[in-house]
């Protein structure tokens, strides 16, 4: 009952700016953690495996493309700083600003977050953002060749039902917490 009280004479910015100020540290927490996979190309690019993206769609699905921009700008812009592991490149961090926004506008008008909508969120995201902008500047940039694609769309195919299942549940144990 105490803790009701506290809660409620918290304003909602308030709130949200504190929930998504954890959720781009977590995001960049995830950055980090990242693991990369072998070198693919002479130019020594790799592929990570990571989740530093659900956060972001998180903060994206709660409170809208703006916090998600907001929080998937910050969640790759901090690890390039904290631990730079080559030049920083500021189209991964528009890139990465994407990856919230995109989601974001599928629960902008305070639509109720459900499975479907969800998995629609997020497929766009992971499709445009990943899929498409990611592998075209890698592309561009490394000299990958364009099969690069299937593979990840490979991974896209097995991501996006999990991270679905891991935004879902944490959403409902937010709310379920009394902390959204």
């Amino acid at each position: 009952m105490e803790q009701n009280v506290k809660q409620a004479n918290v304003h909602p910015l308030t709130r949200q700016l504190t929930m998504c100020a954890l959720l781009a540290a977590l995001g960049t927490v995830l950055g980090i953690l990242s693991i990369p996979l072998p070198a693919v190309s002479a130019a020594g690019y790799s592929l990570k495996i990571g989740i530093t993206v659900l956060p972001v769609i998180l903060a994206a699905a709660l409170y809208g493309p703006a916090y998600g921009g907001i929080v998937g700008m910050v969640a790759d812009l901090l690890p390039a700083l904290l631990f730079p592991k080559g030049p920083w490149i500021p189209w991964f961090t528009l890139i990465g600003a994407l990856f919230g926004v995109i989601p974001g506008l599928f629960f902008q008008r305070g639509q109720a977050i459900t499975w479907k909508r969800l998995f629609f969120a997020i497929a766009a995201g992971q499709i445009f953002c990943s899929v498409l902008c990611n592998t075209l500047l890698l592309m561009a940039m490394y000299g990958l060749p364009y099969q690069i694609v299937y593979v990840r769309l490979l991974n896209q195919a097995i991501m996006i039902p999990v991270y679905t299942a891991a935004v879902y549940g944490t959403i409902k144990l937010l709310k379920r917490g009394g902390f959204v």
